[in-house]
């Protein structure tokens, strides 16, 4: 499961007590950074720790002090890896300047925003958080203060309602699937869009489909195993996948209920299952539709539907060539194959890519000349009075 995923189902097994927790945030990230804005960290009053919002050099520091900076309520601080003191002694290695909103778990603010997060990932919702993280003296809001719209309305508007200006920025926000930070004067706003988990569904509950699954799950993915043989579906044999389904041996595959998004590994290793299934996963129009098998198999089924099996969602042979043969190998290069396609990059060696890793963190509208968060330099563990 994903982070989001792990904080949510800690705090049901506590039964929604999540006294002495407190929840850690990534609002901004400037430069270079390991996670980037919306990871985040629960760290318990017994000091255990689920996410992370760092490779690393931040969590031991936030962990021993963020009950004492959040004594006043919500607070945000502002951990800066480019100076050559951090880079030097430190080894902080990411030349990023990081944003953290950190709030006290069990306070009501914290409390409405998990309920709500958890509400959307139950029926598997969009949604956007609105987040004050800085706010002028004279501003009527406060650090901490949010907006939280569901995709149909707001839910919850906070104390004062919310500025006019922050519609906008919460449309576009649903358009663009991406978050940002907005400057709206008097206050700087994190926009955060909430998305549901990847699905992934495996057609096929062979041997082979055991690792896929355990690979894709470990992105935080949504993993359906499925097969015509339900005795092939046994309880355990595929770890991480979220449920196993029999389908009908005609092809039908609307049960699946397989969306736009989704993406699909066609891996049945029967011609006349795969040749009952491909035309409604064709239908079906998913974003990744990947065949196991040689090239030349892959043509016959698609030549024998009438079909292009040149379609830009189509992926045969599957995966990247990474020169696996391994069962693991080849759910990696199936899995990492799947992550390109789904974030729109090629696949390729990094080392060959000019520019940054990731894309800047989004930012709207102009910053105040001055922000109330103190200024840190990470740690990576080292204790500092």
């Amino acid at each position: 499961m994903d982070e989001l995923a792990a904080i949510l189902a800690r705090r049901r097994e506590a039964r929604g007590d999540l006294g002495g927790a407190t929840l850690a945030t990534v609002v901004h990230v400037r430069g270079s950074a390991y996670r980037r804005p919306g990871a985040r960290m629960l760290v318990t009053g017994d000091g255990a720790r689920v996410g992370t919002i760092s490779g690393g050099c931040l969590e031991g520091e936030v962990a021993r002090k963020a009950w004492w900076w959040t004594d006043g309520g919500p607070a945000v601080r502002v951990f800066d890896g480019t100076t050559e003191d951090a880079a030097r002694d430190l080894g902080i290695g990411c030349n990023g300047v990081i944003t953290v909103l950190l709030e006290r778990a069990d306070s009501p603010a914290a409390g409405a925003l998990l309920d709500f997060l958890d509400d959307v990932r139950r029926r598997r919702g969009t949604a956007v958080v609105a987040t004050v993280v800085d706010a002028a003296p004279e501003s009527p809001f406060s650090v901490g203060e949010r907006l939280l719209h569901d995709g149909t309305a707001i839910v919850d508007g906070g104390e004062h309602g919310g500025p006019d200006a922050i519609a906008e920025a919460i449309a576009a926000t649903f358009a663009e699937g991406r978050s940002r930070l907005v400057h709206l004067g008097e206050e700087t706003v994190f926009v955060e869009h909430v998305a549901p988990p990847q699905r992934l569904f495996l057609l096929g509950a062979g041997h082979d489909a055991a690792p896929l699954s355990a690979v894709a799950s470990l992105l935080g993915w949504e993993v359906t195993v499925a097969d015509a043989h339900a005795g092939r579906l046994r309880a355990g044999s595929f770890p991480g996948a979220s449920r196993t389904l029999a389908i009908p041996a005609s092809g039908d595959v609307d049960m699946l209920g397989i969306e736009p998004g989704d993406a699909v590994v066609l891996m049945t290793h029967a011609y006349a299952l795969d040749l009952a299934l491909l035309p409604g996963l064709l239908g079906a129009r998913p974003r990744y539709l990947g065949l196991l098998g040689p090239r030349d198999r892959t043509e016959r089924l698609f030549a024998e539907i009438g079909a292009d099996p040149s379609a830009p969602n189509v992926h045969a042979p599957i995966g990247l060539d990474i020169g696996g043969e391994q069962p693991a190998a080849i759910a990696l290069s199936i899995v990492a194959e799947i992550q390109a396609v789904l974030a729109d990059r090629p696949g390729t060696s990094l080392r060959d890519r000019a520019g940054a890793i990731h894309e800047p963190a989004l930012e709207c509208g102009e910053r105040r000349d001055t922000v109330a968060a103190p200024v840190l330099q990470p740690e990576c563990g080292l204790s500092r009075d």
